[in-house]
């Protein structure tokens, strides 16, 4: 005779029930949760269209070809400059030498090109020592076991008194006329009337994107931030990915210094003095972790346009530079705020 009673369970295993079923996930909330797991990532290609409509509707006559770029090579002066300092802050650092470099380089063009030096001369000696000041910052940090931030900010007190010796007080300076069309609105590059320093930052952003994401050195540099003991036990080339990393800097802060002689014409070791926080605020507005091996360029890309875009809203406005300063600082910690709270694995998968 069968017996009517269900099959009992194995022994030791409860029998099933419907609280140990897992619910099947709707359409809606697995759109939810892709939305929030992605959302922080997106914010800043958010914020740039955004910040752009607020100022078409608050300043008058800002949505003209003159204003759109004069926006642009403020962008590009800082993406520049803030290339470099991605890079040095996703290996792990921090170069606080930008300024410095800056001034330096806008006093050798302005200075040597009154004095008829040729221009290629100008470029390789303002290169050289770009070179040798991302060499020195990088070795001694390795060499003396302390952060970058430190012995990059002794470089900059050294490049800084090397660039106010040299000026001297000079007020006389001169620079190609090419160079001055390259940073000005009503510049041309040929018969395109742009200027040429944003051409300039979008094959620079190209390339740097490139370098991170395809060369061994880049790949290098994430490992080296994310966990410098580990990178070198994977035999990873630490001090000269170190080393790569503050020369790109130093050479971009050159870069942007030459293009401020052109916008100036005239010496001035001070130039650079507000890329001292302006870069690490591009940086870590765009999402690239100041804790490095985290990030990537083409957010610090954004990151430039939403700095030249707030203080471009803000100055149209008419607020104060002190309440610009304010602004930047709010979104900053706003921003690294919602960039540091990591979802749950249960919300990502």
């Amino acid at each position: 005779m069968t017996d009517p009673s269900p099959i009992a369970p194995a022994d030791g295993l409860p029998e099933p029930g419907p609280a140990a079923r897992q619910p099947t996930r709707s359409t809606s909330e697995i759109v939810t949760r892709f939305l929030a797991a992605n959302f922080t990532d997106a914010l800043p290609y958010i914020l740039v269209p955004v910040l752009f409509i607020l100022s078409v509707i608050f300043i008058p006559g800002y949505f003209s070809k003159l204003s759109i770029i004069s926006l642009l090579i403020l962008a590009s002066l800082l993406g520049l400059a803030s290339l470099g300092q991605t890079i040095t802050i996703i290996a792990g650092g921090i170069d606080l030498s930008i300024p410095a470099v800056i001034g330096l380089s806008d006093i050798i063009v302005t200075q040597l090109y009154y004095k008829h030096w040729s221009l290629p001369v100008i470029f390789l000696v303002i290169a050289g020592l770009a070179i040798l000041i991302g060499t020195i910052s990088a070795v001694s940090s390795v060499l003396l076991h302390v952060h970058s931030l430190i012995t990059s900010f002794g470089m900059s007190l050294v490049v800084s008194g090397v660039a106010l010796e040299w000026s001297n007080g000079a007020v006389n300076g001169a620079v190609p006329g090419w160079l001055t069309s390259s940073v000005s609105a009503i510049g041309h590059t040929g018969p395109i009337p742009i200027p040429a320093i944003i051409f300039v930052w979008a094959v620079a952003s190209v390339l740097a994107v490139a370098f991170l994401r395809l060369t061994r050195v880049g790949r290098e540099t994430y490992a080296l931030g994310a966990n410098p003991v580990a990178a070198r036990l994977a035999i990873v080339r630490s001090t000269w990915t170190l080393v790569v990393a503050f020369c790109i800097s130093a050479l971009c802060a050159a870069m942007v210094g030459v293009f401020f002689a052109g916008y100036s014409g005239i010496p001035d070791p001070t130039v650079g003095e507000p890329y001292f926080f302006l870069t690490i605020t591009a940086v870590l507005i765009g999402g690239t972790s100041l804790l490095g091996g985290r990030g990537g360029y083409q957010r610090t890309v954004m990151g430039a346009l939403i700095v030249a875009e707030l203080t471009t809203l803000l100055v149209g406005v008419g607020f104060s530079a002190s309440f610009q300063e304010l602004a930047l600082g709010i979104l900053v910690i706003a921003l690294t705020s919602t960039y540091g709270r990591e979802l749950k694995v249960a919300a990502k998968i």
